[in-house]
């Protein structure tokens, strides 16, 4: 290696090295065939189809999404299975609902039933490698991983932190090593430290090794919070590179952590729609407005995120049709949940389920597919597994609730077909929904039912939405269509009695 070797350089090197160098589980006796093809599932976590030009949004946030989109199958109507990480990537992994898998609380884990019902266990004849940014997607990666063959470690992306090497050397015991180590010799906001001298060594040598990225990000790192941060465009030159070095039929699940907050876009998209002129819908404040913060400012910066995603998503592509992978691979889009900048919500972590945080992309890039194709009926991300399964030759399994996506079905026409999304951010695995935020999508309306919550005063929530010509959501029709109300409540509740039942005790 030469001495002036950059972090972007090694990356590259260690994509192509073998795999018997890499450190992983790659012990698996596969034998290859040629005539399986690949499936790679690339995430971008809390990207919102609402902000994305793509599908109409006012500002040209995804202009290389939207230019390959014309090679694409384009799902203008789907929707995730919640709209936080937990619930939501759950159901990408499991093909079923919050209240089936039962990954309700932040950084939860699905029910024992489904540590061997997962996407992964599906592809059993493929090379499984799995990655994220997102600490709560490796909770789950870890509850699947006999059936992964490569689990790339979080931190292998990130920037070289002190906390991340004390967490490899004590693996064993990563949360007590991590909190005595932040209490030892990390500087806390006050400028103090129990380590007097060690802690102003380790953060100088952080500290000077950071500086070297600070000039192209104006907002600072992109980061999970408790790391040094992380360089989007070295985590897509390492997948690049993967993809070419492990073995196939390969299997991938490849979660990132942008858009989500902090929204840290590099120089070249920080600023980029600062006095545009862009004007969004002035919407009512709601009844879980979260926070008094400057909505605008945070929509612009998110977007200029989204804008520093889509280039990335770009250079993914241009390199897997450079390499001749997309001649065999099933290339797959999508978010585990949205984000929104409206009603005083900031973000995702609301009880309200409107569509800018259940509303999420979905493009399927499909070898057989050379021109696009849009699809606007309204779909579910618990259809994603059945339908790539489907597409690789792979029984469905029938334990997955999702139906194959149009055009890979015979009929497109499910108009009386629900969709559903959950929320129920306290519930634990054995326990009745008894606080919950939940949608039920049917033809042209939208129907939300919120339980349980104190905003409520004891009583139920129930809002209908035309959500084909009132998309934005703003003239609840729950007095005015109360038979079509009445009828699509009783159906959320008879599923919310069914999904409870096995919990009741009788």
């Amino acid at each position: 290696m030469k001495p002036d070797m950059n972090r972007r350089d090694f990356l590259k090197l260690a994509g192509m090295l073998p795999l018997g160098l890499l450190g992983s589980k790659v012990n698996k006796s596969l034998k290859l065939q040629s005539d399986k093809k690949n499936v790679i599932i690339v995430v971008f976590d809390a990207f919102s189809a609402y902000n994305m030009s793509l599908y109409g949004y006012a500002r040209e946030t995804t202009p290389n999404i939207s230019k390959l989109a014309e090679r694409a199958i384009v799902y203008h109507n789907h929707h995730a299975g919640s709209n936080f990480t937990t619930s939501g990537t759950a159901s990408i992994l499991t093909g079923t609902l919050p209240w089936t898998h039962r990954a309700l609380q932040p950084n939860g884990t699905v029910s024992e039933d489904f540590i061997d019902r997962n996407i992964f266990s599906v592809f059993n004849e493929y090379y499984r490698i799995s990655y994220s940014h997102n600490e709560w997607v490796n909770t789950f990666f870890n509850q699947f991983s006999r059936h992964i063959d490569e689990w790339v470690p979080k931190d292998d992306l990130f920037l070289p932190s002190s906390d991340a090497l004390m967490q490899k050397i004590f693996k064993n015991d990563k949360d007590v090593s991590s909190v005595s180590w932040v209490r030892n010799v990390k500087i806390n906001e006050e400028g103090q430290a129990y380590s007097l001298f060690l802690s102003r060594i380790i953060s100088f040598i952080e500290s000077s090794y950071l500086s070297r990225y600070r000039s192209q990000y104006p907002r600072g790192l992109p980061t999970a919070r408790a790391d040094n941060g992380f360089i989007l465009s070295d985590a897509i030159d390492w997948l690049a590179q993967r993809m070419t070095a492990i073995q196939k039929p390969m299997f991938g699940y490849f979660h990132f952590l942008p858009p989500h907050d902090p929204y840290r876009p590099e120089r070249k998209f920080a600023g980029h729609f600062r006095n545009d002129g862009y004007q969004p819908l002035n919407k009512p404040r709601d009844l879980f407005t979260n926070e008094e913060v400057d909505l605008f400012f945070h929509r612009t910066n998110y977007d200029e995120f989204v804008l520093n995603v889509d280039y990335e998503f770009g250079r993914l592509f241009e390199f897997m049709e450079s390499s001749g992978l997309l001649e065999n691979t099933l290339l797959v889009l999508t978010s585990d949940h949205g984000e929104m900048f409206e009603r005083g919500i900031k973000g995702h972590m609301t009880n309200a389920l409107y569509q800018p945080v259940i509303n999420v992309p979905l493009l399927i890039f499909d070898p057989a597919v050379n021109a696009r194709v849009d699809i606007y009926d309204t779909t579910s991300m618990v259809d994603l597994l059945p339908t790539v399964a489907n597409w690789a030759g792979i029984k469905i399994p029938d334990w997955s609730s999702g139906i194959l996506l149009p055009p890979y079905r015979q009929s497109s026409n499910e108009s009386e077909r629900s969709i559903f999304s959950v929320r129920s951010h306290d519930t634990a695995h054995n326990d009745l929904l008894k606080m919950a935020s939940t949608t039920v999508i049917k033809g042209h309306y939208k129907l939300h039912y919120y339980f349980g919550y104190s905003e409520l005063g004891g009583k139920d929530l129930v809002k209908l939405y035309d959500v084909k010509n009132d998309p934005e959501e703003m003239n609840d029709l729950s007095q005015l269509e109360m038979d079509i109300a009445n009828e699509m409540l009783g159906e959320l509740k008879t599923k919310l009695e069914e999904v409870n039942k096995p919990y009741t005790g009788s």
